[in-house]
């Protein structure tokens, strides 16, 4: 167990890891992150060996929140459940906008990925079940609608800030509107090669 002023460096360079990840991407300098920390880089480096572990670490935080978003969702009526998750982590993403899913290759955590495909499932099948949504909107098309989001909140966020929410309320009013049946729907895994190419 860390010593209480070690944990509390640990959770200081996380939290300047992560606000410097946001606002530049994985191309920060592990220097960069020890300067805003206000911590010698040798602390960094000790607690941290590589900018891959940090990074790592900073995205095991990043999707366990999203878990907890949809968790949260989850606890709404079946006619809300689905807007609420999609509302919360459209406001997860617009803070922390340097989180690009291309930047995370192989470094995002697959078992918190997983977890959240999961959560995503269970609040599709609850708004379905009796919330509206139609029964032939997948998973997939939840998270092409995420990585939509993400596009905007990236493109526009700093000239139009909370733009996203207009085209969210208009995806989800599709969802609840019936989707085309001459299209194959997306998977999870195909969103996820997609915008990692």
């Amino acid at each position: 167990m860390l010593r209480r002023d070690a944990q509390a460096n640990r959770v200081r360079l996380l939290d300047a890891a992560e606000r410097v990840f946001a606002e530049h991407g994985t191309d920060a300098s592990m220097e960069e992150i020890a300067r805003t920390a206000d911590i010698a880089p040798a602390t960094l480096y000790r607690r941290f060996g590589t900018k891959q572990a940090l990074v790592r670490e900073v995205l095991a935080t990043f999707f366990g929140r999203l878990v907890d978003l949809a968790d949260q969702a989850l606890a709404e009526p079946p006619d809300r459940c689905l807007d609420r998750c999609v509302e919360l982590v459209g406001y997860e993403l617009a803070a922390r906008r340097g989180f690009m899913h291309g930047m995370w290759g192989e470094l995002a955590p697959r078992e918190l990925v997983a977890e959240l495909e999961h959560r995503i499932a269970r609040l599709l099948a609850r708004a379905q079940a009796g919330g509206g949504i139609d029964p032939h909107v997948t998973v997939g098309d939840i998270a092409a609608l995420v990585w939509a989001l993400r596009g905007i909140i990236q493109t526009s966020e700093h000239v139009a800030p909370g733009a996203w929410r207009r085209h969210a309320a208009y995806a989800l009013a599709g969802f609840r509107a019936g989707t085309p049946q001459d299209t194959n729907p997306l998977t999870p895994e195909q969103v996820a090669r997609s915008v990692a190419s």
